[in-house]
């Protein structure tokens, strides 16, 4: 959902203790079971942030805060100038709060232009329910579908 400050956030519970939710945020084998094909992850304040979404398309920016088991924020943006979203310009936020059966798991994307805000809104839905199956034990099929560009 976009909030009224413009800010796409969502929230899932995941059945795995936070520190191992924790892990697909910060582990480069462990984000691509749910979202990307490659990633190159150093996971610490300015460290960077770096991950093949699609064939050729990439995000990328830096970690601002990373408070395990709690807390991971990274700033994000595409490499690809025809998203007019520069590597690093908007800020993603993750929360995770232990639950009685796992984790809540609130992500906040700020800073996001108006017409993006949509997409990534319906791109976090898609993926967080990819990290919500891996985290199920699912065998997820490769992103993008077959077919799909």
């Amino acid at each position: 959902m976009i909030d009224r400050d413009g800010r796409v956030v969502h929230e899932i519970e995941v059945a795995l203790a936070r520190e191992e939710v924790f892990e697909f945020f910060t582990d480069p084998e462990r984000l691509v079971r749910w979202i990307g094909l490659s990633a190159s992850l150093s996971a610490t304040p300015g460290g960077h942030f770096r991950f093949e979404i699609q064939p050729g398309q990439f995000c990328e920016g830096s970690y601002v805060e990373v408070d395990p088991p709690e807390l991971v924020s990274f700033t994000w943006g595409w490499t690809d100038p025809a998203w007019q979203l520069p590597p690093g310009s908007s800020l993603v936020s993750v929360r995770l709060t232990p639950t009685r059966s796992g984790t809540l798991v609130r992500l906040t994307h700020d800073r996001l232009p108006g017409d993006l805000r949509a997409i990534h809104d319906e791109g976090w839905a898609t993926f967080l329910g990819r990290l919500n199956a891996t985290a199920a034990g699912a065998d997820l099929p490769a992103y993008p579908p077959e077919g799909q560009p």
